[in-house]
């Protein structure tokens, strides 16, 4: 593997572990590369922010939509230090409080990130689950040979399945010559490909299916809904949450197939701030009850946003809870009430290159099939977001969906047995 392939995984296995107990002691000889991991995820959250103020602020958004945890924050700004993507780091109590940053883009930050992997002389487990989650990310695997093929050591092979199943890191489904083991970023990574796989080698019900997705980017997943729940919780579908006004965790399923192979893969970060704008309109269309508004009004919040001359919405009482979502995701920044005396809060764009293609990309996928006309103004660009609750990114939402995914490995056997003569070199 490439260092750039290794600082990706990194990451990648940071999502994962993200479904596992942090007090587990099982995640012990994988400690390096959830450090890396946490790293990555961090420097695409400040990348283009320039100057952090307020560490304390950052240090609970990234504790609560990392899973960066309030006294790993420090050592991961302190990495990202070494290696020159923050400086200026100021502490207070002993505790970091403000520091500026230089995230290079996402080509040079991978590889970067990769080394200092390697520098830590990561565990011979690390390494092997690295490698492990890169290739079936690629494509599924038998298991009898998964050894063999990605090299791995045959008495170690054991607890890698173990980890990273409990992580959701691994899938895997029984066909009728045995199991068969995957990474749901095969899914993630290439929306078009399992498209196709289901269309030509899945059964009608599964097409069925996915063809409602490609005619709603973000279409809401009920219980009625059993075989997209299942590809859900299999992690071949994306699918963000947020929660609804009565606390239920409501998945969105996207197919995000027209967008480019670096943005899927190379660029997740951006595209993983996309999807939290994209649930949570549509949880604002779909749950809003009386609030509730067309297709067109979602663009409208996004254009107000995207528009040069003003990417702000105007004060109102309700701002700070009804845009608690794409604040976390750094897209926003809460600005004072300029109104004398006022105590409400400005919802204001925070423009970097990532936040501008993140919206943009949400807005082509809402957009998608779909006739845009008319605007509203600010009240009704309001109530469109208008639940403000918290995110569930898509591999979580793949291991909280698993519990009520109905299993149906007969649904996948064609699709499965037809992916397995994709990828590397078998």
């Amino acid at each position: 593997m490439d260092r750039f392939d290794e600082g990706l995984r990194c990451q990648d296995v940071h999502a994962g572990l993200r479904n596992v107990d942090p007090n587990s002691g099982t995640l012990e000889p994988l400690m390096d590369t959830q450090m890396i991991g946490m790293a990555a995820s961090l420097a695409a959250l400040i990348r283009g922010q320039e100057v952090i103020d307020n560490a304390a602020a950052l240090r609970a958004v990234a504790a609560e939509q990392l899973d960066v945890n309030q006294f790993a924050f420090d050592p991961v700004v302190l990495a990202l230090e070494d290696l020159g993507f923050v400086e200026g780091v100021q502490r207070s109590g002993g505790k970091i409080t403000r520091f500026t940053e230089s995230v290079p883009y996402y080509d040079d930050l991978y590889a970067r990130l990769g080394e200092a992997w390697r520098n830590r002389r990561p565990s011979e487990t690390e390494e092997q689950m690295v490698r492990l989650v890169d290739y079936l990310a690629d494509g599924p695997v038998p298991q009898e040979e998964v050894a063999s093929k990605v090299g791995l050591d045959s008495a170690a092979l054991p607890l890698l399945l173990e980890v990273g199943e409990r992580a959701e890191l691994l899938k895997r489904i029984q066909v009728p010559d045995g199991d068969v083991l995957y990474s749901p970023f095969f899914g993630f990574e290439n929306p078009q490909v399992i498209t196709e796989l289901v269309r030509d080698h899945g059964s009608d019900q599964l097409a069925e299916a996915f063809a409602a997705v490609r005619g709603e980017q973000g279409l809401p997943v009920v219980d009625t809904q059993p075989l997209l729940q299942d590809a859900i919780a299999r992690g071949l579908l994306l699918a963000p949450a947020v929660q609804r006004p009565d606390g239920t965790l409501q998945p969105f399923a996207a197919l995000p197939y027209i967008l480019d192979r670096d943005l899927l893969r190379g660029r997740k970060p951006v595209l993983d701030k996309a999807m939290a704008v994209l649930a949570c309109l549509r949880c604002g269309q779909h749950f809003g009850g009386y609030t509730s508004l067309p297709g067109h009004a979602l663009v409208d919040v996004i254009d107000k946003l995207l528009d040069p001359n003003r990417g702000f919405l105007r004060p109102h009482e309700a701002h700070e809870r009804q845009y608690r979502l794409i604040h976390a995701a750094g897209l926003v920044a809460f600005d004072p009430d300029p109104k004398p005396g006022g105590n409400w809060v400005m919802p204001r764009f925070i423009d970097t290159p990532d936040n501008r293609e993140a919206l943009r990309i949400a807005r082509d996928l809402i957009s998608f099939g779909e006739q845009i006309g008319g605007r509203v103004g600010d009240e009704q660009a309001r109530q469109t977001l208008a639940l403000g609750q918290s995110f569930t990114a898509p591999m979580q939402t793949m291991y909280r969906t698993r519990a009520k995914a109905k299993s149906s490995p007969q649904q996948w056997q064609g699709v499965v047995d037809a992916a397995l003569g994709r990828g590397r070199a078998r």
